[in-house]
């Protein structure tokens, strides 16, 4: 049937094809040129190699870094999660590096615990609370502190708490008894040892006591104490 043109109110011309006027429209197949596909592959492949390769220099440098610092010394598990966190390193590179490092065993934070507590004893004779402190400052695992210093205790614990005693009392000979006395005892308790066994070596050194033996001498030699002169 051959279209025909009408003009519709307001002088408008439309054309009228087929029975319903309506043209049908159809979408032609999707079809690639040679060579896309590859190349669409090629792409991919390209982009999974450069994640890799990220990946890979992340690792090195997280590596370099946990390694620089425990040459300086000794890290928890806590202290190296927080270096690695500063230095920008992504949480998965950073985990994948503490779990090497804790295979290896270059952090063990329950030999670290054990050793900071030997340490700190002969060097500084603190009591258990300061030396707790100390080993929480380094972030330490609570269990591990715990196991730490159920282990350190020792029968010399007496001992040590009674020469760091009495080598605080030479320097309160200036003072009265009482106040030296006092002194004396708060010292003790900054340096973790607390109640009555402080009280009592204070006591004890500031009186002056020569009941002991300095093993340093020889068998029986009678160690030499000063009794501390107060105004």
């Amino acid at each position: 049937m051959t279209g025909s043109r009408t003009t519709g109110q307001g002088g408008t011309d439309h054309d009228s094809t087929g029975d319903d006027g309506a043209e049908n429209d159809v979408i032609a197949p999707v079809t690639y040129l040679p060579g896309v596909r590859e190349a669409a592959a090629e792409r991919e492949a390209l982009a999974v190699l450069e994640v890799e390769k990220t990946r890979a220099a992340d690792a090195r440098r997280a590596e370099n870094i946990t390694m620089h610092a425990l040459t300086r010394r000794g890290q928890s598990r806590a202290e190296v999660a927080d270096l690695l966190r500063r230095r920008e390193i992504d949480s998965v590179t950073a985990e994948t590096e503490l779990t090497r490092l804790e295979s290896v065993g270059l952090i063990d934070d329950r030999a670290l615990a054990l050793d900071l507590v030997d340490r700190l004893r002969s060097r500084k004779k603190l009591g258990p609370s300061a030396l707790r402190n100390e080993l929480m400052q380094r972030k330490l695992d609570r269990a591990a502190i715990d196991e730490a210093l159920a282990e350190s205790a020792h029968d010399d614990d007496d001992d040590l708490l009674l020469d760091l005693a009495r080598d605080r009392a030479r320097r309160l000979g200036g003072l009265d008894r009482t106040t030296a006395e006092r002194r004396l005892v708060d010292f003790l308790a900054r340096k973790g040892h607390t109640g009555s066994a402080a009280r009592d070596a204070a006591r004890q050194a500031l009186d002056g006591d020569d009941s002991s033996f300095d093993d340093a001498d020889e068998p029986g030699h009678r160690a030499t104490v000063h009794r501390v002169q107060f105004r």
